[in-house]
């Protein structure tokens, strides 16, 4: 299953974060062109009215001016935002304020607005002072207006900006918020388990996932009633199968006694194949007893393998022998794993046990011909993801599943001889004192551990599945 590329919030916050940028630069463009103009505007009516002022000022007091060669007029030490020149008729700078440039700013003819580069750029206003052909002219630098233009243009995208972002987050947090739901539906459907018993998901918050919610109910209703099905009809088939074999298993060992001595061997082979048969069928009944719990028992394993002490395998156990585990399903899987090596030409068989705090661990090593990497990792892959079909044969499959109940797995290692399988098993579970509730297994129908996945590579395609021998009875 690929992963997905991103999630409904991640995808809602980019775009988000994208249309408050997309919005910030809009509104920066449009509030720079408005505050350009109307910066100059407001600047300009300002230059007007003290030029106004000035006028009226400079008019009242002309007796008494200091005019001359450029004189200043004299002030207290400040800055000057605005400059101003009393000009005569022939360009010559007759009165000034101290900021203002010794050479007139403008051609004293040129009445009104105008920018001129005089020791600099000037936004200059020339009126008329008095009917001898003097002007007065009041002028701001270019520079003074620039830098106001672009700090109001500054403050007011920058606060935009920040308005746009703070939305953004606001509303990735209520996004998040409104998400939640979703979330709590998730982590429910994933411990939803539809064959336990008045199994159900929680009601959904909104009536966007009640549909949901319905369908995956619904599913997992239908997927129940197939699994009771399937064990029931596992279960018929099996106990169905028992009477006769076991009518065809006296009937052997009584044609056993009386035949020749020349019948002998067809008779033990039938025997063994209807031990085998009989061996299945009850892996089947204990791989699919409806209540699924486990019966945890110390077990000897030495015991346990000398069940299956045949013509032609040598089956040898080092200590130590105790495991505890179900006796059927282990009986089971043992069997199945046992016969395999036998019928692969196995001669010997080594069985062996570690345990630690978390896991028992039961080694099968045969002498036979074992099997190649590409075909032993295709097997592994088959087991890591519980694809049996046309992957495994049924001993491999019974014992994975058998392996899988008790909380482990089943794990084929390289081996420089041989076919090496280990059988994982968990401890069991820990009652809590004074409760009668029985032990449970982990479901025959639990999806593989995702933990494992990775471990075998993929290989396409699969070589054919080994044969699934029968086992021997007891």
């Amino acid at each position: 299953m690929t992963e997905p590329r991103a999630s409904i919030l991640e995808r809602l916050s980019r775009l988000l974060v994208g249309v408050s940028l997309l919005w910030g630069i809009g509104v920066a463009v449009v509030v720079s062109v408005v505050i350009r103009h109307e910066v100059d505007e407001i600047m300009d009516a300002t230059l007007r009215e003290s030029s106004q002022i000035l006028h009226d000022l400079l008019r009242s007091h002309a007796s008494i001016l200091p005019l001359g060669d450029a004189p200043v007029q004299p002030a207290p030490p400040h800055k000057e935002e605005l400059v101003w020149q009393l000009v005569g008729p022939a360009g010559q700078v007759l009165l000034r304020s101290h900021r203002a440039p010794t050479a007139a700013l403008a051609p004293p003819a040129r009445h009104g607005l105008s920018d001129t580069e005089v020791q600099g750029p000037w936004r200059v206003l020339v009126s008329a002072f008095d009917d001898q052909g003097r002007v007065l002219m009041v002028a701001q630098t270019g520079d003074e207006r620039r830098e106001a233009k672009l700090e109001a243009v500054q403050y007011t995208v920058g606060g935009a900006l920040l308005v746009g972002l703070l939305c953004a987050a606001w509303l990735r947090r209520r996004i998040r918020r409104e998400l939640r739901p979703l979330s709590e539906l998730s982590q429910a459907v994933a411990h939803f388990d539809p064959l336990q018993p008045g199994a159900t998901l929680p009601a959904p918050q909104w009536r966007e996932l009640a549909p949901v919610s319905e369908a995956i109910t619904h599913l997992g209703a239908r997927l129940a009633a197939r699994v009771d099905h399937e064990r029931a009809f596992a279960a018929h088939a099996a106990h169905a199968l028992r009477t006769p074999l076991a009518g065809i298993m006296a009937q052997l060992a009584v044609a056993q006694r009386i035949s020749p001595a020349q019948s002998q061997p067809v008779l033990r082979l039938a025997r063994q194949a209807a031990d085998r048969l009989r061996s299945v069928v009850g892996a089947l009944l204990a791989l699919f007893r409806s209540s699924g719990e486990l019966r945890w028992q110390p077990l000897r394993l030495d015991e346990l393998m000398a069940q299956w002490q045949v013509d032609g395998l040598a089956v040898t156990v080092a200590p130590p022998f105790e495991v505890r585990a179900d006796p059927d399903l282990l009986a089971a899987a043992l069997a199945n794993l046992v016969d395999n090596a036998l019928r692969h030409g196995a001669t010997r068989l080594q069985v062996g046990v570690t345990q630690d705090d978390r896991t028992a661990t039961l080694r099968l090593q045969d002498d036979g011909p074992g099997v190649d990497a590409a075909r032993r990792a295709a097997l592994q892959q088959a087991l890591d993801r519980q694809a049996y079909a046309g992957h495994t044969g049924l001993g491999l499959m019974l014992a994975d599943l058998v392996a899988r109940a008790h909380g482990g797995r089943l794990r084929l290692l390289p081996s420089p001889q041989g076919f090496l399988a280990e059988l994982q098993l968990g401890n069991p579970p820990r009652r809590e004192p004074g409760s009668s509730q029985p032990l449970q297994a982990r479901s025959l129908l639990d999806p593989p551990n995702p933990s494992h996945a990775h471990e075998s590579a993929p290989v396409e395609p699969p070589p054919p599945p080994l044969p699934a021998p029968p086992t021997p009875a007891p």
